[in-house]
């Protein structure tokens, strides 16, 4: 067997697309891709998708290896720690070191994250009309296709919302501006208005600051939380932080409340950036798809790895033989029903003509019938006018 038959398959990462100098617009995202370059550098592709149809699980990110696909960010890390067991795999696991007692603490620590930070990352994004309309609403837009990028920010802001009041984190003057007769957004200025969303956002200042207190105290001066090298735990963490520290909102609440109380925690998100940047072998990005009507429709994967015939085993050859065999036979189904459609128009036409035809000859004889009659009306009534004359 050749060395190409051996070589491994690439692993394919799906994300949202990259903005701010960040990975993703997504923390799940940045997460997933963080992971992978440090545990299999040089050893994956990232896709950069808009349409969240062509993932199993209907979210971003999911990763394809061969046949297999990884949905969920603690699923594409189980999935790599499991290559890191293999022998013929250089994948590292970033939680090797830590203890039973230590994974554990890993877990629920991921898990507070991706709940309590990620509701201030939604807080951000979502819930502030400023940040919302002159940032979020404009940089999904940019990204999608006409007409998903006029609805869709919109339905994935409705969808963050009941999480969002569920954490006393929905602001009230959440909600679509007024618009004038030229189509602008008009803002109606309420001295009630003005109070509340101080309020809210001393409420939120407090909630952020408690969230954020506890993993200032965790990591407690060090570089990373476990050591001098990142873990999974590490990973989580700075990918939320730098959604809260780079884009450039309109309204800087978390950056602000980050920069000033906690300016140990954007010290390590930023040690976990550069991290994953210094290493050589960095990950290749796959173009971009064209946009077009079609994108409507929900398809699979549309970007899948190519492969020649002979880097494929059997099993890869089979399944492409079988895929373009089930292509046939659906468009010969498609073919036969349409033949068989146009021989059934075709026979009704040729019947529905002789009835048209002998119909035609009825009304044509009706006719002559009443045209002689009107005839013979007439040479009755000039002799009626002859013999009275």
């Amino acid at each position: 067997m050749s060395n190409a038959a051996t070589q491994p398959t690439l692993c394919t990462l799906h994300i949202w697309p990259n903005r701010w100098n960040l990975p993703s617009i997504d923390p799940t995202c940045i997460a997933a891709v963080f992971y992978l370059q440090l545990t299999i550098p040089g050893k994956f592709e990232v896709v950069e998708c808009t349409n969240p149809d062509v993932s199993p699980s209907g979210k971003f990110p999911f990763l394809t290896h061969g046949h297999a696909t990884v949905t969920s960010v603690p699923a594409i890390i189980s999935f790599v720690s499991s290559l890191a067991k293999s022998t013929s795999s250089s994948a590292r696991d970033l939680d090797a070191s830590l203890s039973l007692s230590q994974r554990a603490k890993r877990a629920a620590w991921c898990s507070h994250i991706e709940s309590n930070i990620g509701d201030l990352v939604a807080y951000s994004f979502y819930s502030l009309d400023d940040n919302f309309w002159k940032l979020t609403n404009p940089t999904m837009a940019s990204m999608l296709p006409i007409p998903q990028r006029y609805y869709v920010p919109g339905r994935i802001r409705e969808m963050h919302r009941p999480r969002l009041e569920a954490a006393g984190l929905w602001t009230q003057a959440a909600s679509e501006p007024e618009k004038d007769s030229f189509g602008k957004r008009q803002k109606k200025d309420d001295p009630k208005d003005e109070y509340a969303r101080a309020f809210e956002r001393d409420k939120v200042s407090a909630q952020a600051k408690a969230s954020f207190a506890l993993y200032a105290k965790l990591l407690d001066g060090q570089k990373f939380f476990f050591g001098e090298r990142p873990t999974t735990l590490d990973v989580y963490l700075a990918s939320y932080i730098l959604l809260l520290l780079d884009p450039p909102f309109p309204d800087q609440l978390m950056r602000s409340i980050l920069e000033e109380s906690y300016p140990k925690l954007v010290e390590h998100a930023r040690n976990v950036q550069t991290e994953a940047s210094q290493i050589a072998r960095q990950y290749h990005v796959a173009p971009a798809q064209k946009q077009s009507l079609l994108s409507l429709i929900p398809r699979p994967l549309s970007n899948p790895p190519k492969m020649k015939e002979s880097q494929m085993d059997e099993a890869d050859l089979r399944f492409r033989r079988m895929r373009w065999m089930w292509f046939a036979l659906a468009f010969g189904g498609v073919a036969c029903y349409v033949a068989q459609l146009w021989i059934r128009v075709t026979v009704l036409r040729a019947n529905r003509r002789p009835r048209h035809l002998q119909r035609r000859g009825t009304d044509q004889e009706h006719k002559g019938e009443v045209t002689d009659e009107e005839g013979e009306e007439e040479d009755d009534d000039d002799d009626g006018l002859a013999g009275n004359e």
